[in-house]
């Protein structure tokens, strides 16, 4: 009988949780870019701290010069809309890692750093709050530890896609596979990423729940879990849409000035690769607060 009634109760708040309208994609990065666009005079100062962190200590700008150097050769033989599109792809690739182990290592710290900060202020602005950049920078240091036990969860929820990457690519590269082979490889990294994604659909709202004051990393994953039951499917199309915005927004300006203007090819995709994590923390707070609002 109790187990009947669980079951019931659990059917009883699937169905309630099916019907829960959660604000779409759209919806979610209209009110990001609302939020960001009504408080970028207390938001300006914290990403211009986290620009000149970056460019003294991270080396990351750098990165960005050697791999456009290498693309603008590309383009003098041959002009492409092909190249524009390959040296975009090398850019990205440049941003994502550092010029050196110890640049990519501090610009992890830097990213820490920068997104605790990010938080903090969000949660300020939307609790209608004033805050100087000392402050976000400052007080937003007290959950550094959870936040970083957190992240090492999320790494391990990454090793799925992460090793079956590695390995395609080890097997790609020492046989000399055909076209259907690679295909068939290909393929089977796709029940390995769906396993990371459903696992990270939850864990990431984790980051925003452990900043809460006396917040323990394993309540916060707990929490985070109840939050996304039985809608994990709508967060997870929600999840992937960033991506492919920010990708798309990124092409779109970046590709005409790699064709055309190079000359600002390297300060705009700089100060666009720093605007992303602005933008990445205000959709994933709005996505998370949308589901509060939901539940």
């Amino acid at each position: 009988m109790r187990k009947g009634t669980k079951n019931q109760n659990r059917a009883q708040v699937k169905k309630k949780a099916s019907k829960q309208a959660l604000p779409s994609s759209f919806s979610v990065l209209g009110d990001a870019l609302k939020l960001l666009k009504a408080n970028w005079r207390s938001l300006v100062g914290i990403m211009l701290i986290y620009l000149i962190l970056n460019i003294v200590f991270a080396s990351g700008l750098s990165g960005v010069i050697n791999n456009f150097s290498i693309v603008k050769e590309n383009l003098a033989a041959d002009n492409s809309f092909s190249n524009a599109l390959s040296g975009l792809g090398s850019l990205l690739g440049s941003g994502a890692s550092g010029d050196s182990q110890s640049g990519s290592a501090l610009q992890s710290v830097l990213l820490v750093i920068g997104s605790l900060a990010i938080i903090w202020a969000l949660r300020q602005l939307l609790a209608k709050k004033e805050f100087s950049v000392k402050d976000a920078y400052y007080k937003s240091m007290f959950p550094l530890v959870p936040f970083l036990l957190v992240i090492f969860v999320i790494i391990i929820q990454l090793l799925p896609i992460t090793l079956g990457s590695a390995i395609v690519a080890l097997i790609s590269s020492t046989l000399a596979s055909s076209g259907t082979a690679t295909f068939i490889m290909a393929l089977a990294l796709v029940p390995l990423f769906a396993w990371s994604v459903y696992m990270l659909s939850s864990s990431v709202f984790a980051l925003y729940i452990v900043t809460l004051p006396d917040m323990q990393p394993r309540q916060a994953l707990r929490s985070a879990k109840r939050l996304v039951e039985f809608r994990r499917l709508k967060v997870i199309r929600r999840l992937l849409f960033l991506p492919l915005f920010i990708l798309l927004a990124m092409a779109v300006i970046v590709l005409p000035l790699i064709l055309f203007i190079d000359l600002l090819v390297i300060p705009v995709f700089y100060l666009l690769s720093i605007l992303v994590l602005l933008v990445a923390h205000a959709y994933l707070y709005n996505l998370y607060r949308g589901l509060l609002d939901a539940k």
